[in-house]
């Protein structure tokens, strides 16, 4: 069995009444609600994660913004980008080899779609929509 912690939070009235708003939406109690939005929203663990993310996670959470934002904002080459669509089709026919495979899940945007999502959870809009600089 998991063991619960009491949290008591303070929070704008505006807020509260959206989420009294979510439950009547969803027809759950607010600690289901809230816990439901929480177990969506805050990260996993870095040893929840797959080994081949793990270690791409923990290198990018010691990275200051401006890195991030480095990383966030880089393409992919040419050569990657068709490397990573022939692993997806092949991926969709279910023929990738073991080499293949961890290719797929390894490499390619992982680090730019993890650099995104902690530059969004340190309050930064995506990347994706900011004018390039």
């Amino acid at each position: 069995m998991m063991s619960e912690s009491t949290l008591v939070i303070h929070m704008p009235e505006q807020l509260y009444q959206r989420l009294q708003r979510f439950t009547v939406l969803t027809r759950r109690s607010l600690e289901s609600a809230v816990l439901q939005l929480l177990n969506a929203n805050v990260p996993s663990l870095p040893e929840d994660l797959p080994e081949s993310m793990r270690e791409i996670w923990l290198a990018l959470e010691k990275l200051d913004d401006d890195a991030l934002w480095n990383i966030a904002r880089s393409t992919i080459s040419q050569q990657h980008q068709e490397q990573y669509s022939r692993l997806l089709e092949k991926n969709s026919q279910a023929s990738l080899t073991a080499t293949e495979q961890t290719l797929l899940e390894k490499r390619y945007l992982d680090a730019h779609k993890l650099a995104n999502l902690l530059l969004k959870w340190r309050g930064f809009p995506n990347a994706r929509y900011l004018p390039k600089p």
